[in-house]
């Protein structure tokens, strides 16, 4: 066995000794220290890093950036692709003239935007009560959540059966006199809207009813004793102690309704398919693109959506930092 500069020979053949001693010299040369493996663990960390950032950094830049992008460019094209500021014209047209379809679903999505308004204290109280496990709460909890246990389709062909001329609600107010005439709902373009937003009530009510439940069930026990023990009546109690502690996720679902105003669609698609002046502006963009296969208009449309939400979200945000949080 013969030994050069450090380095070892060993039978293993020409090319298994040449390999051989490669190895070992680059050993002694550049030996392993801990320092060196804690960069090549850091390096490694810093590689798999990127690796997991990669997925969601494409998604966004092209289900996100991308398509947004794309979509204010549309707004300022015509169909041959020509510069122009006509659809934001036609938007404005819609919205001024008495019977434009624009100025139609935007009063429509405001009606529903007020009742969920409207139900915010309604699911407040409930939640309350059925935190404070009133005289039949396990019935009520049955109840208020058949809606999300149930398919929203299944619940609104029974709505639709139910309030059809020759439904049950009907044919028992026929039976009492107590009408003549059983009226078409959801095809008359007085009641239409009102039939549909009446759908939106029960099915709205267990929406943000977790989430309060979530909140109160963190409430200290010690809180609600002493105010017990005080004698605060229900309403007192839910006013003055029940509301300021769960104030953060009230106002966080605030926050999230007003951001959903232009989004807020009811159940149109399933009850009237914009039929009857039941259309709202989501309902609109869905028919516009998805059924008409119109983009420019329906793109201006959007952007005009986003300029209008912007004040009323930080506005609504501004005014629920204005109430005071409490830790508990």
């Amino acid at each position: 066995m013969k030994k050069k500069a450090g380095c070892e020979s060993m039978d293993l053949g020409f090319w298994g000794n040449l390999k051989q001693s490669f190895y070992e010299c680059k050993r002694k040369i550049f030996p392993k220290t801990r320092k060196n493996a804690s960069v090549s663990m850091k390096r490694g960390m810093t590689l798999f890093s990127y690796a997991v950032w990669a997925l969601p950094i494409v998604y966004f830049l092209i289900f996100y950036v991308y398509l947004n992008f794309n979509s204010v460019l549309l707004a300022f094209k015509d169909i041959n692709n020509n510069l122009t500021l006509e659809n934001f014209q036609i938007v404005i047209q819609e919205i001024v003239t008495s019977d434009g379809e624009i100025l139609i679903a935007l009063r429509n999505t405001s009606l529903f935007f007020i009742l969920t308004l409207l139900l915010m204290p309604i699911n407040i109280v409930v939640s309350y009560a059925l935190y404070k496990q009133v005289w039949g709460y396990k019935f009520f909890e049955v109840i208020f959540y058949l809606p999300s246990i149930i398919g929203g389709v299944v619940w609104m062909t029974a709505y639709k059966n139910f309030i059809h001329p020759n439904g049950p609600l009907f044919t028992i107010l026929l039976h009492l006199n107590v009408i003549q005439e059983a009226p078409e709902l959801l095809a008359n373009t007085d009641s239409a809207i009102w039939a549909v937003l009446a759908s939106s009530l029960w099915l709205g009510i267990p929406s943000s009813m977790l989430v309060y439940l979530g909140t109160l069930a963190r409430i200290p026990q010690d809180v609600m004793e002493a105010a017990e023990l005080d004698g605060v009546g229900f309403a007192r109690e839910v006013v003055n102690i029940t509301v300021p502690l769960i104030w953060p996720a009230i106002s966080t679902n605030l926050l999230f309704t007003v951001i959903g105003f232009f989004s807020a669609s009811g159940n149109v698609l399933l009850l009237t398919e914009g039929r009857y002046n039941t259309s709202t502006l989501s309902y609109w963009l869905y028919d516009q693109v998805v059924v008409n296969g119109q983009y420019n208009v329906p793109a201006a449309m959007g952007i005009l959506m986003t300029v209008a939400t912007l004040p009323l979200v930080v506005i609504c945000r501004w005014l629920s930092n204005k109430v005071e949080t409490i830790e508990f």
